[in-house]
């Protein structure tokens, strides 16, 4: 799943922090059961493409901080243009903090870079330091020429051990609530750099699913992880329609549908992080995309076009949820559509699960009858809980009475 982005974000990266980010998932329990899968999280992450413009005049300079894990293994990739029609050079050097501070001072430092050189420039590296890094953009030997800079670059930062160990568990956690769910065969999850913004499947083959770290470092900006548990059940349904053999299963638009009808199963919560995640693609730049599909192809509707598609199928719930029953209450397991059987989610298709379960050979009407005998005693005792309660706070029985009498109720159960 390509995503087009608008080329202004911020240097400011919170790609760690996501990383430890508490997914919430539709109706997937996260169970303790045996994974069959593995979930490969990548020693380092790389950020998305940032692209700044900065004017800076005769005699001043700029220090832009850069995503950093403080640790001496950043390193980092630049490309430096200058708009100016004549004067196109810069002095511009990557330091670290103690550098940099050399430099304010007006003394001898040390960095990786260029001094009045003409641009373009790229320069890639690593300072080999522990703490913050900075990139210099220094005209302050100029006079009277303002130097107009444009920069795109790019982290590669090593991942916290303790919170990669988090997220691999929280994707084995989501794995194995999968499982409980739907039957398939098992796939790997991997999480790595990929050199774009991007998540992919590998849906014609072993299913596995790619998650980029430069999409992790994208969504984190804003926050969504209504958009990160679309963008991966988006994935999880290539993965599932191809290990299914089911026709679609690189379509993107029923791609899309999939996520859209798992998250409205799951409630409330999920339904509301599901609008959330729409304004992850009402922040896509449709002409971009529209030139890219033009230029290059591309399987995926414009990020317009699937706003639409999903609002739609959203206000068409019920027709919608039904229609996609028929394809994956099939592929559940007996667990999940019992479930939906006797704590039926809206718009579940109860007739379906209950056909599906007794071309299995379930005697469902002698288990409901007792689940629901079950409900009907509980609900009973829960009745007469509440009136002794109310005789006691009104004073009509003893405190040893309401005791005896209470007791009595839950030796029941």
């Amino acid at each position: 799943m390509k995503v087009f982005l608008n080329k202004n974000s911020s240097p400011q990266v919170g790609i760690i922090n996501l990383l430890v980010t508490q997914f919430v998932f539709i109706f997937f329990t996260l169970l303790t059961m045996p994974s069959y899968a593995k979930v490969i999280i990548a020693p380092e992450a790389s950020t998305e493409e940032t692209i700044l413009h900065f004017d800076i005049g005769p005699g001043k300079y700029v220090a832009i901080p850069l995503p950093s894990s403080n640790k001496p293994d950043d390193s980092y990739t630049f490309k430096i243009y200058s708009k100016n029609k004549v004067y196109k050079d810069i002095t511009t050097y990557l330091v670290d903090q103690k550098n940099l501070q050399l430099f304010q001072k007006s003394q001898t430092y040390k960095g990786i870079g260029y001094s009045r050189t003409k641009t373009p420039l790229s320069i890639k590296g690593s300072t080999n330091t522990i703490g913050k890094k900075y990139l210099v953009l220094d005209n302050t030997y100029a006079k009277f020429i303002t130097k107009k800079i444009d920069i795109s670059f790019k982290a590669k930062l090593p991942i916290n051990e303790k919170k990669a160990e988090a997220l691999k568990e929280r994707l084995t956690g989501l794995y194995n609530g999968i499982r409980n769910t739907l039957k398939f065969k098992d796939f790997d999850i991997h999480v790595r750099p990929c050199g774009q913004v991007n998540a992919y499947s590998e849906s014609n083959s072993t299913g596995n699913i790619h998650i980029c770290t430069e999409l992790l470092d994208n969504i984190s900006k804003s926050n969504n992880t209504g958009a990160l548990a679309f963008i991966i059940l988006h994935e999880l349904g290539h993965s599932l329609l191809g290990l299914w053999k089911l026709p679609g299963n690189n379509n993107e638009d029923i791609a899309d549908e999939f996520a859209t009808y798992l998250m409205l199963m799951g409630g409330a919560k999920s339904g509301i992080m599901l609008e959330r995640s729409l304004d992850f693609w009402r922040n896509r730049d449709s002409k971009v995309e529209a030139l890219n599909m033009i230029k290059n192809g591309d399987r995926h509707s414009l990020s317009i076009q699937r706003i639409r598609n999903i609002e739609e199928n959203i206000r068409n719930n019920k027709e919608f949820s039904k229609r996609w029953s028929v394809l994956i209450y099939p592929h559940m397991t007996e667990q999940a559509l019992e479930s939906i059987i006797e704590q039926p989610p809206e718009n579940a298709n109860i007739a379906l699960a209950k056909s599906i379960l007794k071309k299995q050979g379930r005697n469902l009407d002698k288990d409901i009858n007792v689940t629901s005998s079950n409900a009907t005693s509980t609900e009973s005792i829960t009745n007469r809980l509440e009136k002794i309660k109310k005789l006691h706070q009104k004073g009509l029985i003893t405190e040893e009475e309401y005791n005896t009498k209470r007791q009595s109720i839950l030796d029941e159960l």
